[in-house]
């Protein structure tokens, strides 16, 4: 299994070797139907009618982009298995950065930021308006046909999804409502918000008090990833004062529960233990414990109290 990962080198890809197969898969073009303009691939989608399969790749530094181009990505047995639901792009993205040259295909580089590429290999999957419904980070090299299956089945996930929201839209009231809420909650991880606005939208509409505490919830989830963003920036800076407001606003804003609450306050106890703010931890650990003693969360924060009591 290749995981998703920002690449680092091996004593491997240093080899002469590596390097020699590296020049040539760079040098040599994919063969088969692989485009590289997505504005292109978009608007053959949409005459087609088919998704879009967009790989980012960058085998200029990573073995396991060159291993997965090799052995699946350029392969005919691959190509021919998805050619009839997916318009299929590649880019391969330069990551080094040498003074005063320019890549030739440095534009590929702002391709993948504008979809929050930082992991190679990733998959990014999109429907026939170029929205994205499915990401996956990293790749097993078990055959093409077998990582044509995986990536037909996210084509087949899509289809048995839009025939829920079919039947969904049959239905009248709550009834509606709950099958919505079930739809939005299975959402991929990785999809554009943009898919499920319409669905929130008749959710607010047809249970205007939020009977069921969906859209509370809902709306605290997003916030949490927005914090959870935020925090990321902060934390590595040992900024942990604004790490402590950062999660108090949020808690203050969005009123999160369980689990949610639980997350998000365990960085705020994080940055009052590495701040060395004994007594604000110490509640702040008690706090989490609170929620749920038996989860990882609580567990871990059960020891750092534990360290805490003891000095």
């Amino acid at each position: 299994m290749i995981s998703g990962s920002k690449p680092i080198r091996s004593r491997k890809e240093n080899s002469p070797v590596f390097r020699l197969a590296l020049v040539l898969v760079l040098i040599l073009p994919l063969q088969g139907a692989w485009l590289t303009d997505l504005k292109e691939a978009k608007k053959q989608a949409s005459e087609e009618k088919k998704d879009v399969f967009v790989v980012f790749l960058a085998t200029e530094i990573s073995g396991a982009c060159v291993q997965f181009k090799k052995s699946v990505l350029s392969q005919h047995l691959f190509q021919q298995a998805i050619v009839d639901r997916f318009v299929p792009v590649l880019f391969d993205v330069p990551l080094k950065q040498t003074p005063g040259m320019v890549s030739p295909l440095a534009a590929n580089r702002e391709v993948a930021e504008s979809f929050g590429v930082d992991r190679y290999p990733t998959a990014v999957f999109l429907n026939s308006k170029g929205i994205v419904y499915a990401r996956e980070t990293g790749a097993a090299i078990n055959g093409p046909l077998k990582h044509a299956a995986k990536v037909i089945q996210r084509s087949n996930d899509q289809l048995a999804r839009l025939k829920s929201i079919k039947e969904a839209y049959q239905q009248n009231g709550l009834a509606r409502v709950k099958s919505l809420i079930a739809l939005v909650k299975s959402t991929p991880q990785g999809a554009d918000p943009s898919l499920n606005a319409d669905h929130l939208e008749e959710i607010a509409k047809l249970d205007p008090d939020d009977s069921l505490g969906f859209r509370k919830n809902h709306l605290a989830e997003m916030g949490f990833a927005i914090l959870d963003r935020g925090l990321k920036e902060v934390f590595h800076k040992d900024s942990y004062d604004e790490v402590i407001q950062l999660v108090d606003d949020y808690i203050t804003r969005f009123e999160p529960k369980g689990a949610l609450l639980q997350k998000a306050l365990f960085p705020k106890l994080a940055a009052l233990n590495h701040g060395k703010q004994k007594a604000q931890a110490i509640k702040a650990a008690e706090a989490v414990i609170a929620v749920d003693a038996n989860s990882a969360h609580g567990k871990l924060a059960s020891q750092i109290l534990k360290r805490l009591k003891s000095k």
